[in-house]
């Protein structure tokens, strides 16, 4: 229905963002949560889609390797691609990762991603 539908267009756009902080994390899982409700009340259907689009911008509240040990320990939630966007999102939001050191712990999360996403059965992004 048309929560997947706006749940979909807000992951998706996530590649669009700068970079974001703490207070941009509560105002977009605010926003979300605004935008299931008026949906519920002009649908009349409880639209769970949008937690969708929630957790994906919550996990960006835990470090890379955190977000790659929740896939494994828990399940695999969004595509390889978003999980992708997600990761770089987190380096271009933490300042003290815009060095070369933070390129290449980048690369290391996205092999490891992966590698992950492989044994899942997901090969393309």
């Amino acid at each position: 229905g048309l929560g997947y539908v706006m749940s979909n267009i807000i992951i998706v756009n996530a590649s669009y963002i700068k970079e974001i902080n703490a207070g941009g994390l509560k105002k977009m899982s605010r926003n979300i949560l605004a935008l299931q409700q008026n949906l519920t009340n002009i649908t009349l259907t409880c639209e769970l889609e949008l937690e969708r689009a929630r957790f994906y911008y919550e996990l960006l509240y835990q470090k890379p390797d955190e977000i790659l040990r929740n896939i494994v320990e828990q399940q695999k939630r969004f595509t390889k691609a978003e999980y992708v966007e997600l990761i770089q999102l987190y380096y271009r939001s933490n300042r003290s990762n815009k060095n070369k050191r933070s390129e290449k712990q980048l690369n290391l999360h996205l092999v490891k991603l992966n590698e992950i996403m492989e044994t899942a059965g997901e090969t393309d992004s």
